[in-house]
């Protein structure tokens, strides 16, 4: 509680949402700038820190795409404020969020293919971004789904076995946030025909234990020389300990289907919200 008393408090309005979509965490969901000026110079930070990145997604220099991207960031903080699930812990929250919309509007799919789809804020945040967009959002399991957004197709089960429409490779878009490991999908995604890859949850070893059942192993891990084929990697989370051991054989030689890579920047020192989770862009080199 502030001291100072020049500091002039009044109680928020009450949320009207249903309860269940209230915030369960205080430092995230409803704790944000009111006054616009304000906002708009935290858009021009979060802007300038992630431009460089936009910018080699796109092939583009970051002049090209420096105001473009100042605007989005506006666009995506009002959009936050009316997101329909306010809660979304174990899922992505605003700084992910933040960098999943920009680079969506950056590629522009026409059709895009959610691998993970627990309560449903990334497939609503899809539509938002791409409203002309085909999308399918797959999940093993639909129970912890509570948003159903608008005109976005929900299978229920492993996305490798949902029948997908004709890829166009330059158009389309793979998003896997399913805790799977990143090897794989990225050889199922390249043998569908998908091009343009979106990975969350790309930790590295040093890292593992930032998340609960990560998606081992991570493409992070699958690049890093200093680990040894058989090597084993011990972490604890929350009063468990988890072993694994890391062999080569799982990476699937994935560095030899990579054309591009880019890993979106932190920019938790920006926002001091909750750090993101290492989200990847992946450009897969074409079958032969």
């Amino acid at each position: 509680m502030p001291s100072d008393s020049r500091i002039h408090i009044t109680s928020a309005e009450p949320d009207p949402r249903p309860r269940e979509d209230r915030p369960r965490t205080g430092r995230e969901d409803r704790t944000d700038l009111c006054t616009p000026k304000l906002r708009a110079k935290l858009a021009g930070h979060l802007a300038e820190a992630l431009a460089p990145a936009i910018a080699a997604i796109r092939d583009l220099e970051v002049e090209a795409v420096a105001e473009p991207l100042r605007a989005a960031v506006g666009d995506f903080q009002s959009l936050y404020d009316e997101r329909p699930l306010t809660s979304n812990k174990g899922g992505m929250q605003f700084n992910d969020s933040l960098c999943f919309y920009l680079v969506a509007r950056a590629l522009a799919p026409r059709f895009v293919l959610e691998s993970g789809s627990f309560q449903g804020h990334s497939a609503w945040l899809l539509r938002q971004a791409l409203p002309e967009a085909e999308i399918l959002s797959c999940d093993i399991d639909h129970s912890q789904l509570r948003h159903r957004a608008e005109g976005v197709m929900f299978h229920e089960g492993d996305w490798i076995g949902a029948e997908l429409p004709t890829i166009d490779p330059a158009r389309s878009l793979a998003w896997f946030d399913d805790h799977t490991d990143h090897c794989r999908r990225l050889a199922e995604a390249q043998a569908r025909g998908f091009r343009h890859v979106l990975l969350d949850d790309n930790f590295p070893a040093e890292n593992l234990y930032a998340t609960g059942g990560p998606p081992i192993p991570t493409l992070a891990m699958a690049l890093d020389p200093d680990l040894a084929d058989g090597e084993d990697l011990v972490w604890r989370r929350r009063g468990k300990v988890y072993r694994y051991r890391f062999e080569t054989k799982h990476t699937l030689d994935v560095a030899s289907r990579i054309e591009k890579l880019v890993v979106l920047p932190d920019v938790t020192c920006i926002t001091r919200y909750n750090p993101p989770s290492g989200m990847t862009y992946v450009r897969l080199k074409p079958l032969a």
